[in-house]
C-alpha cells in the first residue's frame, strides 16, 4: 500500500489545513489517518469537513492539548512505542487508494517518554510531505526542520507552504526543496469554503501529490507485483495445470512424500497476513510461512532496509571481512539477549545455528582440558532441525529413527528439572550441555511448558556446570510475549539459537549467541584452538540489513501482538475445551494448538482432513499431525483471526 506521510515543521504549520485540501480534492483517492491524537480530535475535524470521506481512527486518544507523553502520564496512561503504532497501520477501503497519515507536532516532537516522533517517521517510512506556515520565519523553519530531516536520513519529497503567498519565501525555499508546493487555506472552515479551496488547488495538488503516488504504485507493481487486486486476478486453468505438471517432474517439496500428497498451491504473491494464489484465492497465512514471517508479508519498514541495502550490497564474504550490517546486528542482539560481552555467529537457518552451538558446546569442554565430555541431553518432542547434530539432540523416531546409527550420543529426557537431573547425575562429568527450546516445543506439537519449569531445568544445568542451549529459532523474536522466551524464566543460558524471524522472514538469517564466558575459551593466539566453522553466505549483508531495521523495532518495547492474541485464542477456543475429540488446547502469546484425541501422533490421517476443511474456509494452516495449530505473523486482523478461529473449530467439529 502507498502512503503519504505530512510532517510539519512545528505546531500549527498547517499539516490539518493540507490534509483537508487533498482529502476533498480527493475523497476517492484518499483515507485518512492520524495515529496520535491530543486535543481537540482533528479526525472529528475531517469527518465533519470533508463528508463521506474515510477516517480511521486513531491508535491513542488523549483529552488534553499537551505533548502526547505528557497528556497521557495526566490520564495514567503510556503513548504506544513506535513499533506498535507503525504495525497498526490501517489498510485503505478500496484498492488504488492511497493513505494520507497527519503527524503531531514536529519530527522532533516527543512520541512517549523514550521515543521522539522521528522513530515513527522512520518506521511508517513512504512518501512524505514537510508542510511549513509561510509566516515571518518561514525560511528559517523550512531550511532548519529539512537540514534535520535530511542528517537523519529522511529527505522529504514535497515542502508546502501553507497560508498566504510569499514570493520572496516560496524561491528561497525551491532552491533548497526538491520540489514546493504552495497553497492557502479556505476563507472559512465549513465544508463549503473547504471545497472552494480544494476546487481551486486541485490541479497542483495532482501533479505535486497524486502522479508522483500513481508512480510509485505502478513502479512497485511492475517490479515486484505487489497490488494485492492485481495478485488476486486468477490465471487461466490451463496455465495452472501446467504450472503444477511441471512442478510434479521436478521439485521435491520438504516433508512430502513423491506420491500420493495434495498438490501444491501455487502461490503468485504475499501481503500482510495473506497468500495470493494463481486461481485468485486470497488465503490466510496462518503459521507465518512455517513460523519465518513475524510482521506480516512485505512488512514495509523491513521491504524498505531491503531497498536501501541493495544501494549498497550484495554479497561479501565473512571470512576477513566485515560489514556494518552485521556489526550493528551483533550489538542489537547481544544488548537485547542481556550478553554484552559475549559474540555472535552467523550462520543461515536454525539447523546451521543449532549446529554451531553444539560444535562450540563439545570445543568448549576440549579447550578446558575435559575431551570426555561428548554427551548431551535432549528434551522429549523437542525438535532442533535436520542436520546431524540437530537430529542427534532430538531423536524423534518419526522423522529420525532411520539414522540412530549415524547420529553421535545423547540422551532425551522428559521435559522436567527432576529427569535432568537424574542423567546429569548418572553421567557426571560426561555431559557438555542441555538444549531446550523455551516456553515452546514447536515442531514436537506446539507443547508448552512454565517459566518456573524453565527456570528449574536451568538451575539444574548450572548445579552441574552443564553448558544450556537456549533454541530460540521458533520462539525468538517475541512471539511468546518476552523478546526472548527464556526471559520470561529469568535465565541465562550459554548459548542461543535465532534464526525463522531473525530478519522478520524476508530473508535466511540464523545466528549464535556466545556468553562472554564461552567465547573467553577461543581468546588465545593458539591458531589450532579456531572454531573451524562457517558458511559461504554467513552474514550475508542484505539479510544483516533487514534484521537490523527488525531488531531495532522489535528492541523498541513489548509489541502488543502477542498479548492481543493470547487474549483472543483464549476466549475464541474456549469451546473446544470440552469437545470429546479435543485432548488439549493450548495457547501462548501468538501460538494457539488444538491436539484431537486420536492416535498416530505426526503421522495421524486427521491432520490431511483438518488443513483441507480450513482451506475450504480460506484458512492455509499444517497440522503436526494430530495438532491444529495457527501461528499467524503480527499484523494480522481482528477479522482475519477470527477466520482462522471459525476454521480450526470447523476443522474438528467436522471430523469424521
Amino acid at each position: 500500500m502507498t502512503h503519504l506521510l505530512v510532517l510539519g515543521t512545528d505546531t500549527n504549520a498547517g499539516k490539518t489545513t493540507f490534509a483537508l485540501l487533498l482529502l476533498a480534492a480527493f475523497p476517492d483517492r484518499f483515507e485518512y489517518w492520524k495515529p496520535v491524537e491530543t486535543g481537540d480530535s482533528d479526525s472529528e475535524r475531517v469527518r465533519r469537513l470533508v463528508p463521506g470521506v474515510v477516517v480511521h481512527p486513531p491508535v491513542a486518544r488523549f483529552q488534553a492539548p499537551v505533548a502526547p507523553p505528557l497528556a497521557a502520564r495526566q490520564e495514567g496512561k503510556t503513548v504506544p512505542p513506535a513499533h506498535a503504532i507503525a504495525a497498526a497501520l490501517p489498510r485503505v477501503t478500496h484498492p488504488g487508494r492511497y493513505l494520507l497519515i497527519e503527524t503531531f507536532g514536529s519530527p522532533f516532537s516527543p512520541l512517549n517518554d523514550n521515543e521522539l516522533q522521528l522513530v515513527l517517521v522512520h518506521a511508517l517510512g513512504g512518501r512524505t510531505a514537510l508542510v511549513c506556515s509561510s509566516a515571518l520565519g518561514a525560511i528559517g523553519r523550512g531550511v532548519q526542520c529539512l537540514r534535520a530531516l535530511q542528517a537523519d536520513d529522511i529527505d522529504p519529497n514535497l515542502l508546502v507552504l501553507m497560508g498566504p503567498r510569499d514570493p520572496y519565501a516560496e524561491g528561497e525555499l525551491h532552491k533548497r526543496a526538491p520540489s514546493l508546493l504552495a497553497l492557502e487555506p479556505p476563507v472559512a472552515w465549513d465544508v463549503s469554503a473547504v471545497a472552494k479551496a480544494a476546487t481551486r488547488s486541485r490541479a497542483d495538488l495532482e501533479a505535486s501529490i497524486v502522479w508522483p503516488l500513481e508512480g510509485d504504485a505502478h513502479l512497485r507493481l511492475s517490479e515486484h507485483a505487489e497490488a494485492p487486486h492485481e495478485l488476486s486476478r486468477p490465471a487461466d486453468a490451463q496455465d495452472v495445470a501446467a504450472l503444477l505438471q511441471r512442478d510434479d517432474r521436478v521439485v521435491w517439496h520438504p516433508y512430502t512424500p513423491l506420491r500420493g500428497a495434495d498438490p501444491p498451491l501455487p502461490c503468485v504473491g504475499a501481503l500482510d497476513e495473506f497468500l495470493h494464489l494463481a486461481d485468485g484465492r486470497r488465503v490466510i497465512d496462518g503459521i507465518s510461512s512455517w513460523w519465518t514471517i513475524l510482521h506480516g508479508h512485505r512488512h514495509p519498514p523491513l521491504m524498505a532496509a531491503l531497498a536501501d541495502a541493495l544501494k549498497s550490497y550484495d554479497h561479501v564474504h565473512f571470512a576477513g571481512v566485515t560489514h556494518p550490517p552485521a556489526i550493528a546486528l551483533a550489538e542489537l542482539l547481544l544488548r537485547s539477549a542481556r550478553m554484552e560481552d559475549g559474540r555472535v555467529f552467523y550462520s543461515d537457518n536454525g539447523s546451521t545455528a543449532v549446529e554451531v552451538a553444539l560444535k562450540m558446546a563439545y570445543q568448549y569442554w576440549c579447550l578446558r582440558g575435559e575431551p570426555q565430555r561428548s554427551y548431551f541431553v535432549g528434551f522429549e518432542h523437542g525438535y532442533h532441525g535436520d542436520t546431524f547434530g540437530a537430529m542427534a539432540v532430538s531423536r524423534d523416531p518419526v522423522f529420525f529413527g532411520r539414522f540412530e546409527p549415524l547420529l553421535f550420543r545423547a540422551e532425551i529426557v522428559p521435559l522436567s528439572a527432576e529427569r535432568l537431573d537424574d542423567v546429569l547425575t548418572r553421567r557426571q562429568g560426561e555431559v557438555a550441555a542441555a538444549i531446550v527450546e523455551p516456553l515452546v516445543q514447536g515442531a514436537g506439537g506446539m507443547r508448552m511448558h512454565t517459566a518456573r519449569e524453565l527456570r528449574e531445568i536451568a538451575a539444574v544445568a548450572r548445579r552441574h556446570d552443564v553448558l544450556l542451549i537456549a533454541d530460540e529459532v521458533m520462539t525468538g523474536g517475541g512471539r511468546t510475549g518476552a523478546l526472548w522466551a527464556h526471559q520470561a524464566a529469568g535465565v541465562a543460558p550459554d548459548l542461543v539459537c535465532v534464526a525463522k524471524t531473525l530478519a522478520g522472514g524476508l530473508l535466511p538469517m540464523a545466528a549464535t549467541l556466545v556468553s562472554g564466558h564461552v567465547a573467553w575459551m577461543w581468546w588465545t593466539n593458539d591458531r589450532s584452538h579456531t572454531f573451524f566453522h562457517g558458511h559461504s553466505f554467513t552474514a550475508h549483508p542484505l539479510a544483516c540489513a533487514v534484521a537490523v531495521a527488525n531488531w531495532q523495532s522489535l528492541s523498541a518495547g513489548v509489541h502488543p501482538a502477542p498479548a492481543r492474541m493470547e487474549a483472543f485464542w483464549n476466549e475464541a477456543l474456549a469451546p473446544l475445551r470440552d469437545h470429546p475429540r479435543v485432548r488439549d488446547v493450548r495457547v501462548r502469546g501468538t501460538i494457539a494448538a488444538v491436539e484431537i484425541d486420536v492416535p498416530g501422533g505426526y503421522l495421524a490421517d486427521v491432520g490431511r482432513e483438518l488443513r483441507a476443511t480450513c482451506l475450504e474456509r480460506g484458512v492455509l494452516l499444517r497440522p503436526l499431525g494430530n495438532v491444529l495449530y495457527a501461528l499467524p505473523p503480527f499484523c494480522t486482523s481482528d477479522a482475519s483471526l477470527e477466520q482462522i478461529a471459525d476454521a480450526m473449530k470447523a476443522a474438528v467439529t467436522s471430523l469424521r
